[in-house]
């Protein structure tokens, strides 16, 4: 019986364990889609937990029998979260990923960055939706492929470094933002998550730049500033 009773009690502690680790549900979400639009930094040599919340949609517009019709979404399942550096992981809560549009759930992103890992990696999260038409339940398959996740030097240095730069703000609005140096910047380059140039507009005045990249696409890019002869790179949300 104590046996019985000391397994049992092994068995509820891995199972609160467990569920301590997935993410809490933001109920004051009421609009279908998943926030924030692109996964906070993570810093080299420290623990990183990021969490996406997510609301699917009620309803959408897929091929049947050669035409496109109207179908209800019974459910979204999350089938994978791939591109993660080695070490990373996923949780969601609900437990088995699936979501529905009555009900916010969330993924929870896991890891431990090393110093090997620096860079950007492209996140991509792999769903099955199920679609209700009439009798039948349509799985239709999607891949979400513009999430970006950044691993970059400990943030002890980045907040040094604070007090050189501040971009603001970020995610940009209406695609402007503004950067403030401590000291004139001898070149500025913005380049995408390729480290291709990109073209932007640019107003200076007393150390502080403001930006316009409304031209270009949606998505991450990378500011790179020389400020007394070093270099500094940050990171825009577009």
């Amino acid at each position: 019986m104590k046996r019985f009773l000391h397994v049992a009690l092994l068995s509820l502690v891995a199972v609160t364990l467990a569920k301590a680790q997935n993410c809490n549900p933001d109920v004051t979400i009421t609009q279908p889609g998943v926030y924030p639009e692109q996964p906070d930094t993570a810093y080299i040599n420290q623990a990183y937990d990021f969490v996406f919340q997510v609301l699917a949609i009620k309803d959408t517009t897929t091929m049947f029998n050669g035409q496109l019709v109207n179908a209800d979404i019974d459910s979204v399942n999350i089938d994978n979260v791939l591109g993660l550096p080695a070490g990373f992981s996923y949780t969601c809560e609900p437990a088995n990923c699936s979501f529905t549009h009555k009900a916010v759930g969330c993924i929870k992103l896991s890891g431990n960055p090393t110093s090997a890992q620096s860079g950007v990696y492209s996140i991509k999260i792999a769903t099955t939706a199920f679609a209700s038409l009439g009798f039948f339940k349509l799985p239709v398959k999607d891949t979400a492929d513009n999430y970006s996740l950044v691993i970059m030097g400990s943030s002890a240095v980045l907040e040094k470094n604070k007090e050189i730069i501040n971009i603001y703000p970020n995610p940009a609005v209406s695609g402007k933002f503004l950067v403030a140096t401590s000291s004139p910047a001898s070149s500025i380059e913005l380049t995408d998550l390729q480290g291709k140039n990109v073209d932007f507009n640019i107003v200076e005045n007393n150390n502080a730049y403001s930006f316009d990249i409304s031209a270009l696409p949606k998505g991450v890019y990378l500011i790179n500033l020389e400020i007394d002869y070093k270099r500094y790179t940050h990171k825009i949300i577009h």
